[in-house]
């Protein structure tokens, strides 16, 4: 099952757009209902990806979460003005936790996110010529995890990650280049600590490490270049170390409501990537980037109605780490505010039923001489069959 849900994440998450940067918002219906703020909160395996040391929190159970997602691009400059090929992207997660004490644990297949635009065809190069842009960037990562219950108020937790991403672009490939079947692994860990202060309030703490990738795929230079073709790798492009903080606190009973605050340290992962194409007489092809940290704030609720029926809502907010010197058509992860609902459906039965919807309003960023400028929106369907044993 885990091997059969593993090859659906690559196939299905090789289009995925991201939020947060290129980061999800969250992972799981549950969580993304409540805008991601999952950080104190023991939702439900899928807790393996938020905070880890909430497993203990948990009993044995299994989550399927199934996502499509539907990007709206445009990219205006002086010779176009284009729409994005916009469809739904498809994105399957899995996850499973072994409850116990005091040590519990677990392993999830999660896409952690990406981005990527398709004006294929659709846009004029600098001779004039119809031609594309194009970038495709996935990321996935398989996390075992364990949790030990140190005493009643405290827990502590560790993700072993690996990562798999695949990137592909096009930059004007008539006249410039392309960059196809870029593939790479890595490795991190995500630590947590989950503090129950009392009945009421919970204060959860993680740490993820930096992922670092270096792709390995083919490149091909267009006719400005002699159409030269052979192997290159696209290197210093990474996936950010992160810390954050939570709280949750249930006022009263039926209530849960979760803040967290979050910083991705782009500065350090998407600076200045480059090209470095194994062909005779080609040097290095840069990209600054320079991304700027990210600090991002979710706020969620969740209300239980009646003993079925639970409603959800949230927002996500981090500002854009995408410097206006530095924009652009390729990477436009310039997404901010995220607008979220959700549902959860349960009997007296094992099985749990939940769904979310995500609104991200329109964003425009604009170069800073002028020239062009990118815009962005979103939403998003999920939907999530747990099981509990």
């Amino acid at each position: 099952m885990f091997s059969f849900i593993l090859l659906a994440v690559i196939s299905f998450s090789v289009d995925s757009h991201a939020t947060n940067g290129t980061q999800m918002i969250g992972y799981g219906s549950k969580s993304v209902g409540m805008g991601g703020a999952d950080l104190a909160i023991a939702n439900d395996a899928t807790a393996i990806n938020a905070n880890p040391a909430t497993l203990t929190g948990l009993k044995s159970e299994i989550d399927f979460d199934f996502t499509a997602f539907g990007p709206q691009v445009h990219h205006t400059d002086a010779a176009s003005d284009a729409d994005g090929k916009n469809p739904y992207f498809y994105m399957p997660l899995l996850a499973y936790v072994s409850g116990g004490s005091p040590i519990s644990w677990g392993i999830g297949i999660f896409p952690q996110g990406g981005m990527g635009v398709d004006y294929k065809d659709k846009v004029k190069n600098q001779i004039g010529q119809t031609d594309s842009l194009y970038s495709n960037l996935s990321h996935m990562r398989i996390v075992p995890a364990a949790a030990y219950q140190v005493n009643e108020q405290l827990s502590l937790g560790i993700g072993l990650q690996l990562g798999y991403s695949t990137f592909d672009m096009e930059y004007y490939p008539k006249l410039a280049m392309e960059f196809k079947n870029g593939k790479s692994y890595s490795y991190g860990a995500r630590l947590g600590a989950l503090y129950k202060a009392n009945e009421q309030v919970s204060i959860g703490a993680i740490y993820n490490t930096k992922q670092s990738f270096e792709y390995e795929g083919d490149i091909k230079f267009g006719s400005a270049y002699g159409s030269a073709s052979g192997k290159s790798k696209f290197k210093d492009f990474s996936w950010p170390s992160e810390i954050g903080i939570g709280i949750s606190y249930k006022p009263f009973d039926g209530l849960t409501l979760g803040l967290d605050v979050s910083q991705l340290q782009w500065s350090d992962a998407v600076n200045k990537p480059y090209l470095a194409p194994d062909i005779a007489g080609f040097t290095t092809i840069p990209f600054t980037m320079e991304w700027e940290n990210q600090t991002v704030i979710a706020l969620g609720g969740a209300y239980k109605l009646n003993d079925s029926l639970t409603g959800r809502i949230g927002y996500n907010y981090g500002k854009s780490p995408v410097p206006n010197k530095n924009l652009s058509p390729l990477f436009p992860a310039i997404q901010e505010s995220h607008l979220t609902l959700g549902v959860g459906y349960a009997t007296s039965s094992p099985v749990t039923i939940d769904g979310y919807f995500v609104y991200a309003p329109e964003a425009k960023q604009t170069d800073s001489t002028g020239s062009y400028s990118e815009k962005m929106s979103q939403t998003t369907l999920g939907i999530q069959v747990g099981y509990r044993f």
